[in-house]
């Protein structure tokens, strides 16, 4: 099936959130900033960058996420490998980049904390961009 277009290809929830984020680039240097990400699911984020990133870079990323609802009370590191799928100028801002990222490497568990905190800050703050598609099981078995 090719795509048309319109249709939503996206299989996770998104919303726009603020983390802390450690990365490592394929030199190996760490860097932490603090991402206001334009978007952020368990497949990955899309962000703003003060410099170019090239496209199939890995990344070793390292994201804290804040305590959240009433069951997650602790803060939570979750350490996951990932790849840029683009990077391209900000457009009307005229310095920076819009940098779009895919999770290659996360486990099960931390996948599902990651879009059940997407969920649940949609769900308080208003930033949700669209639902996941299907259940959570069927979004693991395509995942």
């Amino acid at each position: 099936m090719s795509w048309d277009g319109i249709t939503e290809r996206r299989r996770f929830r998104r919303a726009r959130i603020d983390l802390q984020v450690e990365f490592a680039d394929r030199g190996g240097k760490r860097s932490t900033l603090q991402l206001r990400t334009l978007n952020l699911s368990a497949g990955g984020f899309y962000c703003r960058v003060n410099r170019r990133i090239e496209p199939l870079t890995r990344l070793e990323l390292g994201f804290v996420f804040p305590p959240f609802g009433r069951d997650e009370t602790q803060a939570r590191s979750i350490e996951c490998s990932a790849i840029v799928v683009r990077c391209e100028p900000e457009a009307d801002a005229g310095e920076g980049y819009r940098l779009g990222v895919c999770f290659t490497q996360m486990g099960a568990e931390d996948r599902g904390y990651v879009d059940r905190y997407v969920a649940w800050h949609a769900e308080v703050f208003g930033t949700g961009e669209m639902d996941g598609a299907g259940t959570e099981d069927e979004r693991r078995e395509i995942a």
